[in-house]
């Protein structure tokens, strides 16, 4: 059914209706909807409109119960059409200052407690990934012999994110060979990320090397070597007790499948994958995992200068909060952002 189907009373409707069961998880009465919206229509109205509703796909009835409740087309089309924009409290934006500003944190330690917040404002599990590598710049790379055959190579990235790995080298180096070469990489690398070494630059790159060093070309690919075996993507979840605080999931039998959800992380990284949207809302049956069918899975993008590199997220009940979590999780989004791109510029 097209969003503009719906007349105004009907919006109005269906609107109390989801305000109200997100805020009592209980289904809803035209009584109900009558005696606290105080919206000029009797309750037979009401219930005829609601019946209506329930007709075109946007409210459901519980087999126990004679009241009904949002079904998951009935959110969409609330959250796209009848969201009222919410704020945070100046009580939030301080604790969020304050946690993730309380004493110097590196990557990682910014994400955990950006995760660790976000579980504790919106009561629910916070996941939050890490930048994805292919997204993250050059910032300073560091050649140095370990003996006659290993190299130590040190990538930090324009995050704060420094990587060590220690590899074979068929060479024999000095010190100053690998200083140099640094210095070399360092000049022609600075900024650029490691999408963009697979394409046209890399190509430019392997040139240079050919007109200036034969040797150049076994250290770069000593590089990309240490690049390629540096750990993957992670995800950081915090709060996953937390859903067991929701009435949906006090039954143990439709928390299991939730748990198994939160122990795997290549699932959850798959929720996590930044796109060109920014923030979005998936609601029940538009989530792929059937573990979180009856859930809404709210995310949004952090940057580091100009670059969407990791996403930060909450997953719920379908009978979320919406302006609220996404008010919190937009906000944290964009604050953690600035904090990670200003601990890459240091």
């Amino acid at each position: 059914m097209a969003s503009d189907a719906l007349n105004e009373r009907k919006r109005i409707i269906l609107r109390a209706v989801t305000d109200d069961y997100i805020s009592s998880a209980e289904p809803v009465g035209s009584r109900t909807i009558a005696r606290k919206y105080n919206l000029g229509l009797s309750p037979a109205t009401i219930r005829n409109e609601m019946a209506d509703l329930e007709e075109e796909g946007y409210l459901q009835q519980p087999h126990t119960s004679a009241g009904r409740i949002p079904s998951d087309q009935g959110y969409r089309y609330y959250v796209d059409s009848l969201l009222a924009h919410k704020t945070l409290s100046p009580q939030d934006l301080i604790e969020i200052h304050r946690e993730m500003e309380r004493r110097q944190l590196g990557m990682e330690e910014l994400l955990q407690q950006a995760g660790k917040i976000l579980a504790q404002l919106t009561r629910y599990p916070a996941m939050i990934s890490t930048p994805q590598q292919q997204k993250v710049s050059f910032r300073h790379v560091q050649l140095v012999p370990l003996n006659e055959k290993n190299v130590m190579v040190v990538v930090i990235t324009d995050t704060g994110m420094v990587e060590n790995q220690i590899l074979p080298t068929e060479v024999e180096w000095t010190y100053d060979e690998l200083d140099r070469i640094s210095k070399w990489i360092n000049h022609r690398l600075r900024g650029i990320t490691l999408e963009e070494l697979t394409g046209k630059r890399w190509n430019e790159i392997r040139l240079d090397i050919e007109i200036e060093d034969h040797n150049f070309h076994h250290a770069l690919g000593i590089l990309l070597d240490a690049l390629a075996n540096s750990r993957r993507d992670r995800v950081y979840l915090d709060g996953a007790a937390n859903i067991l605080e929701q009435p949906e999931f006090r039954e143990v039998e439709r928390f299991k499948p939730l748990m198994g959800l939160f122990e795997t992380e290549d699932v959850l990284r798959k929720l996590l994958k930044p796109n060109d949207k920014g923030v979005t809302i998936r609601i029940g049956y538009e989530n792929e995992q059937e573990a979180i069918k009856e859930c809404s899975v709210v995310t949004a993008n952090y940057r580091i200068g100009d670059n969407a590199v990791g996403v930060v997220g909450v997953l719920g009940p379908t009978r979320m909060d919406y302006g609220k979590i996404l008010a919190i999780v937009e906000y944290m989004s964009k604050y953690l952002g600035k904090l990670l791109t200003d601990v890459g510029n240091k």
